[in-house]
């Protein structure tokens, strides 16, 4: 349960920093697609894969938000443990090219000729847009519509001026880290 008070809280600052919101909607295409992408599967004796590796050093150059990377790629790791099955019949319909990867130095080492990580690759390909976009709109939408109420009602509260509520105005401004 603290795990997702945490990961709730966090969500919400990085709706509320000073981020651009183009910048969290990269931050969260690059960590949803690297969240789905093999960047070191040990497990199987591999090492580092290159395309997993390449995004995630993209993800730390360029100005994206780095807290919605993060967390975006975690809860996309934990996705691909409940999406295996369908990860691996997905794979399985795209066979030839996972033939075709295999012949490739670099897919091959990014282990897309395994029907598994194929699937969960062309899965994440397919969610991280969609989830860019979501959170490029949310992150939009906060800035325009909640931020400013929210900073006007502390301005108020500290100047000392009567706003209803002040304990829940208070827990609000703390709980966005305004």
């Amino acid at each position: 349960m603290y795990l997702t008070y945490k990961l709730l809280r966090s969500f919400i600052r990085s709706l509320a920093s000073d981020a651009k919101p183009w910048q969290i909607g990269i931050g969260a295409f690059l960590g949803v697609l690297v969240g789905f992408l093999p960047v070191w599967p040990a497990a199987q004796g591999f090492g580092p894969a290159p395309l997993g590796c390449a995004l995630l050093l993209v993800a730390l150059l360029i100005n994206c938000h780095l807290a919605t990377f993060l967390l975006l790629m975690g809860v996309a790791k934990l996705a691909t443990k409940a999406l295996g099955g369908a990860a691996v019949a997905v794979g399985e319909s795209f066979e030839g090219l996972a033939r075709a990867s295999a012949d490739i130095p670099l897919l091959h080492a990014s282990l897309w000729d395994h029907t598994g990580w194929l699937g969960l690759t062309l899965i994440g390909m397919v969610a991280a847009p969609l989830v860019a976009a979501g959170m490029w709109i949310l992150a939009s939408w906060f800035h325009r519509v909640w931020k400013p109420r929210l900073l006007e009602r502390q301005r108020l509260l500290k100047a000392g001026q009567l706003v209803d509520r002040p304990w829940l105005l208070k827990s609000l401004c703390w709980f966005f880290g305004l």
